[in-house]
């Protein structure tokens, strides 16, 4: 049979660094650990190495890891205010929060169900988008490899839950799914002594309605209670609303991806006009070229310095080639356009006409969702759809423009060399030439206007596409046609051309300062639910835990714990008060009623003669952590100088502390040291729960799905891991066969004798 303090040692190994955090998975037997080089690495129990996601820069070193529940997805999170979340089994990184401050902790909750609310928002077609919209094409980026769009999720994947982040300054950040901003809240203004404030832990209670916060005010070690009547009522719109949330961020990530993958492209036709045609404009006079090109074209008279460009430095074969690169560059581009970049768009537009329609269901959405902002980014959203097509049109009328220029320098080039020109060369007709003539006009200068307020001059403009990929206004703009009905129409009537129903048509805007725009829409969107929520945090208690020493060579490292016991509808929080006390609180699922319980290591008056001068009075406290709701794990150290380095595990179960609480009315403002009385862990703990471990020990990591535990020694660099609840007959070798009470018990008997 099968005891819960039986342990049984399945190995130790030395890793390269030193671990500074750890965090046992609760799906599969994978164990994330973070190093002093930053560097996060998730191995199995057997020590094989899954992944290691390198480090984000030099000097950035890994705060918190969280692993969310039942899934393969952790959470890091990073000195420099970054939170990555991390697939183990894809051993990809699926997005990144960036934050402006250092990150404290950063966990998940556990798993939402919806059918536990009332109001439940519900809706058939609430996930049949996928129906509607065909699956986005694969990205394949100038020397990358193709995502596909499952390897693009950008949120977190499985049972819907909350994604927590704690900052050092005390800030509290809500996500839903990843994605959704769900409120956030600055301890820092809820406490008596700001300036002498420290956070140690924040915890989401159990029906995601409030939120625990564990902090230092002053000299006094206190738990605030926050409850947030907008997350208790609209816990299931919500979900609806993060899963919406999490659609329009991944298409804008891959609209940003898009963009980024034409910019690539653009400017390999830089590049190539650059090494031939720029570097001989950049020669000439200003106002010379367009004005020596058209007097090559009319009378067929070309000047000594065209002459000698096209003879020496432009070849008919070197212009070939050249066409071919820029035609080949260009037809990425249109490819990016028409494919990638438009059905993005149209997806986007999707999505957000699907929120527009949801801000109208005011019952369930009002406090989530603004009608005027859902309409303002679909307004946005349209006009950057107008802006992909006349991209796209542009991008055609460059190609040809490109073709009908380069067919005529070849006809040039073969003239120049007195060549016969070959039948199959397309012959330049009256039209062209007139087409031509205009073309080479538009060759004069044009003056750009830098953000810093410098003046650029551009020679030789063949090139009309990268203009829209500059963050700045059009430098060229598309004329309409004047004979167009609509536009006629548009122009002769000011009142429809206003009107919100209509897509604006913002002529003079680039591609990239119309996707700015449309982001930022989408960001207005999504302030309305994290202010709602973020408004809807009143604290209805404060509860005094301890009293801290003033002087820091005194000082207290606190250690805590937080589990929700959902079969008897509880939260577990469990803090250290000082090096040999703790604190174990329990609240009820509406936090009207907390039971509370003191332990301490040191003996007491009723401590049996055996253990009284034992090692519990030389004990302190390591690191804890519950092992599940019924068992409390421990690490411990013994502070006796002649046992300095001795560590010790211990299993406590909570069952013994029952009888040993003290209960309180709750909301309320209490001071538990006044109403708690201590109990004394040696008169609560079994036989054999002490486990005496090799070498110092600094931190643990316990699981108890898994049924295993995790210590750190050696100054960090060793990593020892138990296998817990064995056998009887497998309780062997590795740990003690005699508890250290078995062995006081003989010792006391031999001196009595």
């Amino acid at each position: 049979m099968a005891q819960a303090n039986s342990m049984k040692q399945m190995g130790s190994r030395v890793v390269g660094g030193a671990v500074e955090r750890m965090e046992w998975s609760n799906k599969m037997d994978l164990i994330a650990y973070g190093t002093d080089r930053g560097e996060v690495i998730i191995q199995r129990l057997n020590w094989q190495k899954i992944v290691t996601f390198p480090s984000l820069g030099e000097d950035i070193a890994v705060r918190s890891l969280g692993w969310q529940l039942d899934e393969t997805v952790l959470a890091a999170g990073y000195s420099d205010g970054r939170v990555t979340l991390l697939d183990a089994e894809r051993e990809d990184q699926i997005s990144m929060l960036h934050f402006e401050e250092d990150i404290k902790r950063v966990y998940f909750s556990k798993a939402i169900k919806t059918s536990d609310y009332r109001s439940t928002y519900r809706n058939r077609t609430e996930h049949t988008f996928d129906f509607f919209l065909p699956p986005l094409p694969p990205l394949s980026g100038i020397g990358s490899l193709p995502k596909s769009p499952e390897e693009q999720r950008s949120f977190a994947k499985g049972s819907p839950c909350f994604l927590v982040v704690i900052t050092l300054t005390g800030k509290v950040h809500l996500l839903l799914l990843g994605a959704l901003r769900a409120g956030q809240i600055d301890l820092k203004q809820h406490v008596v002594h700001p300036q002498e404030f420290t956070v140690h832990d924040v915890r989401l209670s159990g029906n995601f309605n409030a939120i625990y916060a564990l902090v230092s005010d002053g000299n006094e070690l206190k738990v605030l209670h926050f409850h947030n009547k907008v997350l208790q009522e609209y816990i299931s719109p919500m979900l609806h609303l993060a899963v919406h949330c999490a659609n329009v961020l991944e298409t804008k990530n891959y609209i940003n991806e898009t963009i980024q993958c034409i910019m690539e492209a653009w400017e390999t036709v830089l590049l190539e006009m650059d090494n031939k045609l720029t570097k001989y404009a950049h020669q000439q006079p200003e106002g010379s070229i367009s004005a020596d090109f058209l007097e090559l074209l009319v009378f067929g008279y070309a000047t000594h310095e065209i002459e000698n460009f096209l003879r020496d430095d432009l070849t008919e074969k070197g212009l070939k080639k050249l066409a071919n690169s820029i035609d080949l560059s260009y037809s990425t581009v249109e490819s990016l356009v028409t494919k990638q970049l438009q059905s993005s768009g149209v997806n986007m537009f999707y999505f957000l006409n699907s929120l527009k329609g949801l801000s109208r269901i005011s019952y369930f959405f009002e406090p989530l969702l603004s009608c005027d902002a859902t309409q303002a980014a679909l307004r946005e959203c349209g006009s950057f759809l107008m802006k992909v097509l006349e991209m796209q049109q542009v991008i055609d009328q460059c190609v040809n423009d490109m073709k009908l220029f380069f067919s005529w320098l070849c006809i040039v080039i073969l003239r120049l060399h007195q060549h016969d020109i070959p039948e199959e060369m397309t012959q330049i007709t009256p039209e062209d030439t007139i087409y031509l003539a205009e073309y080479l006009n538009s060759f004069e200068d044009s003056v750009v206007e830098n953000e810093d307020g410098t003046v650029t001059k551009r020679k030789f403009n063949l090139e009309k596409v990268g203009q829209y990929l500059e963050n700045r206004n059009l430098q060229q703009i598309v004329k309409s046609d004047p004979h167009h009905l609509w536009h006629r129409l548009l122009d002769e009537n000011e009142c429809l051309r206003n009107c919100s129903l209509l897509f604006p048509h913002e002529k003079e805007s680039s591609l990239i300062q119309q996707r700015d725009k449309l982001l930022q829409a989408v960001e207005n969107v999504f302030k309305r639910p994290n202010e709602s929520i973020s408004g809807g945090f009143v604290q209805d208690a404060s509860i005094t835990c301890a009293s801290l020493p003033t002087t820091s060579e005194n000082g207290v490292t606190i250690h805590s714990s937080f589990f929700v016991n959902d079969e008897a509808h509880t939260d577990l929080l469990v803090t250290t008060i000082s090096y040999h006390e703790l604190l174990l609180m329990e609240f009820n699922k509406n936090f009207s009623l907390l039971k509370c319980t003191r332990l301490d290591l040191l003996s007491g008056p009723f401590t049996s003669d055996i253990l009284r001068d034992n090692v519990f009075d030389t004990l302190r406290f390591v690191d804890l952590g519950f092992y599940n709701e019924s068992i409390l794990s421990l690490l411990l150290k013994s502070n006796a100088q002649k046992d300095d380095k001795q560590s010790y595990f211990l299993q406590l179960a909570l069952e013994a502390t029952k009888g040993k609480q003290t209960q309180h009315i709750m909301p309320n403002n209490i001071n538990l040291m006044d109403v708690a009385f201590a109990c004394h862990v040696p008169d609560l703990m079994e036989s054999n729960c002490l486990k005496p471990l090799e070498g110092e020990c600094t931190h643990l990591a316990v699981s108890g799905s898994r049924k295993v535990v995790t210590v750190l020694s050696d100054q960090c660099r060793k990593m020892t891991i138990f296998e817990m609840e064995i056998e009887d007959d497998e309780d062997e070798t590795e740990m003690s066969q005699n508890s250290l009470l078995e062995i006081s018990k003989e010792s006391v008997t031999s001196s009595n004798e």
